[in-house]
């Protein structure tokens, strides 16, 4: 394959000059190639087409199809044509597609984005990605044919209107595995009378924001009878419970009615294995008392933002990596694994409030983790002066973290800020931001604390560097 990628790597120089395998250049079979430019979106994969006869024939008609109206100059008038066209070819020809992806962010034509998914489902499709803008202030609405596909097996769908008919829509999607729903509304519930009549589902990653950012959703659902227009879901991990090939389930931000902190919930599903839930309503009451009891599940991921987990109790005895992302640090009564396996946390808060309380909750949260390996990354905010101590400890063994990183733009009371955070717990790797460790002189302080400073590490894209220390 070594010799494929130089192929990829150098579009602009002729492959007979750099192929060295025993087979003429041209003779490059066409599913290689259709694997090659399936790495490639529609514009490269296009630019491929003028190396050899064998290239213009594999992208001519490879079973991967990227359609975006913004890579054309005139969108208006070249996208239609071309679109429209190439799925003429391959209905011409008799050839199947696997992926169709249609992102139409600058074209409102509805009815042109019908017709092309209505004949890539046709064409066998099992993969459909689809970004549709909204016309004025109505959301695309997704064909019935698309609904009725039983060559389907993963549906990723962001802003549109899926039209369930209020449960009278008789969904037929029995090969669905995986489906991705964000900024979606429907005329109907969505987990009653789409998620859960898709029972080969595996992988679901749902978006349950109830209103599509700059229109008017009286505009856009115009009802008879708006006490039974349900346009958001209700008593969603209930409805899917039946679902018990689910292994992978994601809720972005979740509505509270949802439920999912009670602990008898989610031993029903047997066959989940990872469980990500990002940002809850904005109440951080809504996050006090979770509680999820599990056998099944594997990794655990919270990204709480501004809410703060309270009283959480957590009885996962196969547990492999729980992660928790959010400003406050979570506050736990229980984390039981029952098992000697080896497993991972990973703790990424933010510090606001320099006090002896905050250190202390830090300490206990990674104490109750400390079976598992722990990474932690510590965002420092501008910190109130007046308010700042040092934890001094409470007597009980300091806690072992694998991974400490320490970022932020704090620096008037870093040093004193390090001392309390080694009070809470002990590293064995620190990164610290490198103008710190410069502009602060922590080289002596980290030796006096143990450490011995072993490198740098480029962050390119932040445009700074990470001095990296090890505990002695």
């Amino acid at each position: 394959m070594a010799n494929h990628e130089r192929i990829h790597l150098n579009l602009e120089v002729s492959p007979v000059e750099n192929y060295t395998g025993v087979a003429a250049a041209d003779d490059i079979p066409d599913d290689i190639i259709h694997h090659i430019q399936s790495f490639l979106d529609g514009r490269q994969a296009a630019r491929t087409a003028v190396l050899l006869k064998s290239w213009h024939r594999a992208w001519c008609t490879r079973p991967d199809l990227h359609f975006r109206d913004q890579d054309f100059r005139y969108p208006l008038i070249d996208f239609p044509d071309f679109a429209i066209n190439t799925l003429q070819r391959y209905e011409d020809l008799q050839l199947k597609i696997y992926t169709f992806r249609l992102e139409m962010v600058v074209i409102e034509d509805h009815e042109l984005a019908t017709e092309l998914i209505v004949k890539a489902i046709k064409l066998g499709a099992a993969e459909l990605k689809l970004q549709i803008r909204s016309s004025g202030q109505t959301l695309f609405t997704l064909p019935n044919e698309l609904l009725d596909s039983e060559t389907l097996a993963v549906l990723s769908v962001h802003g549109c209107l899926i039209d369930l008919q209020f449960g009278e829509k008789q969904v037929s999607l029995s090969s669905l595995k995986t489906l991705n729903l964000s900024y979606v509304m429907a005329y109907g519930d969505l987990f009653y009378d789409l998620v859960s009549k898709c029972t080969s589902l595996e992988k679901i990653t749902l978006d349950t924001t109830t209103s599509y950012p700059t229109l008017d959703s009286t505009k856009i659902f115009p009802t008879r009878d708006t006490a039974t227009r349900r346009l958001v879901p209700s008593s969603s991990c209930d409805s899917m419970i039946k679902l018990h090939k689910l292994k992978f389930l994601q809720f972005n931000r979740l509505d509270s009615r949802d439920n999912i902190y009670r602990h008898d919930l989610w031993p029903n599903f047997t066959w989940l294995k990872e469980l990500v839930i990002w940002a809850f309503n904005s109440d951080y009451d809504y996050w006090n008392g979770i509680s999820i009891c599990s056998r099944s599940l594997e990794i655990i991921s919270l990204c709480t933002y501004g809410n703060m987990i309270m009283n959480g109790k957590f009885d996962v005895p196969n547990i492999r990596k729980f992660k928790v992302v959010g400003v406050h640090v979570p506050q736990l009564v229980e984390f039981k694994t029952g098992s000697n396996k080896e497993w991972e946390s990973d703790i990424q808060i933010k510090c606001t409030q320099f006090t002896t309380i905050w250190f202390s909750a830090l300490s206990n949260l990674l104490r109750m983790l400390s079976p598992s390996r722990i990474s932690l990354s510590v965002s420092m905010a501008y910190l109130d002066h007046a308010r700042y101590t040092v934890s001094v400890g409470n007597g009980s063994p300091i806690p072992i973290v694998e991974n400490l990183l320490i970022s932020g733009h704090e620096q008037q009371h870093f040093s004193v800020f390090l001392t309390s955070l080694f009070r809470s717990c002990r590293p064995n790797c620190v990164s610290v931001d490198t103008r710190f460790v410069i502009q602060l002189d922590l080289e002596a302080k980290f030796q006096r604390l143990g450490y011995r400073s072993y490198g740098k590490h480029d962050l390119s894209n932040h445009q700074k560097y990470l001095a990296k220390f090890q505990r002695i």
